[in-house]
């Protein structure tokens, strides 16, 4: 019997004109903050990404890179976020939107919705094919 998974997720690195720069796809059972180094391309001069990929060992890794940090922080149990936090988070966030563009109109458009196949291969294969088709395209 197959193991069964929570679905999937793609991943994507995305710039700040909207087209895609590299994907990753992974069952649904797996963080998504363990994609975060593979998703680097090495030539990115910040990176922008929500709290769940927040973490020492990522600063440390762009930091190592030279890469501008600029994932939002998160606040932890019995340690709210600062008043500079916040204002980071404020300044930053707008920027995801371009990356969550992306996904609603793969989402929307490219029927990524909802995985087609069983299993991670044809499923992975599918979310490249989707990727390159809208990369091809003018998304906006």
């Amino acid at each position: 019997k197959r193991k069964s998974t929570y679905g999937f997720k793609g991943h994507l690195n995305v710039d700040e004109d909207g087209f895609i720069k590299k994907t990753d796809f992974s069952s649904g059972n797996v963080h998504d903050s363990q994609y975060f180094e593979g998703l680097l391309t090495g030539n990115e001069e910040a990176a922008y990404a929500d709290s769940a990929y927040q973490s020492k060992a990522h600063e440390s890794l762009l930091e190592d890179q030279g890469i501008d940090n600029r994932l939002i922080k998160r606040a932890y149990r019995n340690r709210p976020l600062t008043q500079e936090e916040k204002e980071h988070n404020r300044r930053h966030s707008p920027v995801r939107s371009t990356v969550e563009r992306v996904f609603g109109v793969l989402k929307l458009h490219y029927g990524m919705a909802k995985a087609r196949y069983d299993g991670l291969v044809r499923n992975r294969t599918r979310f490249n094919l989707m990727c390159e088709t809208f990369a091809r395209k003018d998304p906006y």
